[in-house]
């Protein structure tokens, strides 16, 4: 019996290829490859700022640069929908923040502080206003961070116009307008999820020239992106102090000699020196003394320099 095989979905997808080919060469249009590096940019920017936002490390990656018509990303648009609008130089018209419910549910747990391991997200219902109120927050972040990217190809100055939870309010240009749509993909929390910035190609009318050059240079004042999140998560870091009140010398016999009830002299009175020790290193000479409350404290005296160890493991003396 000879098989039989079908070249149906060959020509499905044959024929969504010949479809797409068609409805782009609609459009008249450049791409633009400035927009790839403020992309980038916008990558790095928000590796560093949201960490800020929210406390926790994040993740993000440049998963796609597409034209696409307004009317596809429109039906495109994640349930339950939110959109951040905003508005500002250098654009010419409103531009478009969309964050999935992943991403958005992460980051109001995170800055409730929650850990965001159990997100609910196969609950349809629509955002409630705590919900759109951080989302806020976390779409002015982003729109200041866009901003710092920008700064490639010029001046920016943008902020947050409004926050919209349907389809309708996508409607920042005509659905056969054609729009630049950067898709990211974060990463916080151990969840991922997607965020697009949707910009419709005639808003980019005052930097075009600009944007189709190829700038190989760096024009952001900013810091090294890796090096501020560095210093930022040590600054959080957390360490261990000991406070070495008092030394004692005991012979062996007298320590063996020792049993449950038995009260130890260490000689130990306000005003008396002691030590603070991180990592088995003293770092300050403290006085002791006692609060209004009656528990112990001790106030930092003197600094203790380290002694620094040269490359062969000898100290300075």
């Amino acid at each position: 019996m000879s098989e039989v095989t079908s070249d149906r979905p060959a020509d499905i997808s044959t024929a969504n290829l010949i479809d797409e080919i068609i409805r782009m060469s609609d459009f008249t249009f450049d791409r633009l490859p400035m927009l790839d590096i403020i992309a980038e940019r916008l990558v790095e920017n928000l590796i560093s700022a949201l960490p800020d936002l929210t406390g926790a490390l994040c993740e993000a990656s440049l998963t796609s640069l597409d034209y696409t018509p307004m009317g596809k990303i429109i039906d495109d648009l994640p349930v339950p929908t939110f959109l951040a609008i905003g508005t500002g130089k250098p654009f010419v018209g409103e531009i478009m923040l969309v964050v999935d419910q992943t991403v958005l549910m992460t980051c109001v747990e995170l800055m409730l502080g929650g850990t965001a391991k159990n997100i609910d997200t196969d609950n349809t219902d629509d955002f409630t206003a705590i919900e759109l109120g951080f989302g806020e927050r976390l779409a002015s972040a982003i729109f200041a961070e866009l901003e710092r990217s920008l700064s490639v190809v010029g001046s920016a100055n943008l902020e947050l116009d409004r926050i919209e939870t349907d389809a309708d309010g996508a409607a920042i240009a005509k659905k056969a307008s054609l729009c630049a749509r950067i898709r990211l993909t974060l990463t916080m929390a151990g969840h991922s999820g997607i965020m697009d910035l949707v910009v419709p190609y005639d808003a980019l009318e005052q930097i075009l020239p600009d944007l189709g050059k190829i700038y190989f240079g760096d024009r952001m004042e900013s810091k090294n992106s890796w090096q501020e999140l560095i210093g930022t998560q040590i600054e959080r870091a957390t360490m261990d102090l000991e406070v070495v009140m008092a030394r004692q010398t005991f012979p062996i016999q007298k320590i063996m000699a020792w049993k449950p009830g038995d009260t130890i002299d260490i000689g130990i009175e306000e005003g008396r020196e002691a030590s603070i020790i991180c990592a088995d290193t003293p770092m300050f000479k403290a006085s002791l003394g006692k609060r209004n409350n009656g528990y112990v404290a001790v106030q930092i005296t003197e600094k203790l320099e380290t002694q620094e160890e040269h490359e062969d493991g000898s100290d300075n003396n």
